[in-house]
């Protein structure tokens, strides 16, 4: 047992010793593995987050009243965050930004949509209050550009939910007028055969 721990002991030494003469060679491989690790930190480029706020008016005040076109919350709410990354709307988003400028083809269109998708988060903060997040970050360009480009792509998503949020509230809107027309005339006949 004694001499079993005076090997192990002496094996100790000798790599201890072996370590001490070669120190300036561990050294300096420390120092190329730190450096390249620098350089390849210092590579990946910057990625900038777009956040804006976005309220929602999911129910407006004539289908308050009429009980036209009120829906559950929840479905609502899915209905805005699929809207905002719908991959038509993605694709439209890609199209009127820089993103899409070296675009040629409807394969790389695909892999520019879903690589958008990845990047960009829909959350219901409170009631009808949504946070939209983009991030964007892009080696080939530099800061001010993958800014900018985060901040055009939350905006576009904006502008898109605008649009088509218009074009809904006019359709839900001629749907309540309907609804209305419907039951005055209905009330009309009634009062008629009444008197």
């Amino acid at each position: 047992r004694g001499r079993a721990m005076s090997n192990i002991y002496d094996e100790l030494r000798s790599a201890l010793h072996s370590i001490w003469h070669r120190r300036w060679l561990a050294l300096a491989v420390a120092w190329a593995v730190c450096l390249l690790g620098w350089l390849v930190v210092a590579m990946v480029p910057n990625t900038y987050q777009s956040n804006a706020r976005l309220y929602v008016q999911l129910d407006d005040a004539l289908s308050e009243v009429t009980g036209v076109g009120m829906g559950n919350r929840k479905r609502d709410i899915d209905r805005v965050q699929q809207t905002l990354t719908s991959a038509v709307n993605l694709e439209k988003v890609i199209r009127s930004t820089a993103v899409g400028e070296d675009i040629t083809s409807p394969k790389q269109m695909e892999a520019a949509v879903l690589g958008l998708a990845k990047k960009i988060k829909v959350e219901n903060v409170k009631d009808n209050l949504f946070e939209i997040k983009a991030d964007f970050g892009d080696g080939a360009r530099s800061d001010a550009e993958n800014a900018k480009i985060a901040q055009d792509i939350v905006q576009k998503l904006i502008d898109i939910f605008r649009e088509e949020n218009l074009a809904g509230n006019r359709g839900e809107m001629t749907q309540s007028l309907d609804f209305m027309n419907q039951q005055l005339a209905d009330r009309q006949k009634e009062l008629e055969a009444a008197e």
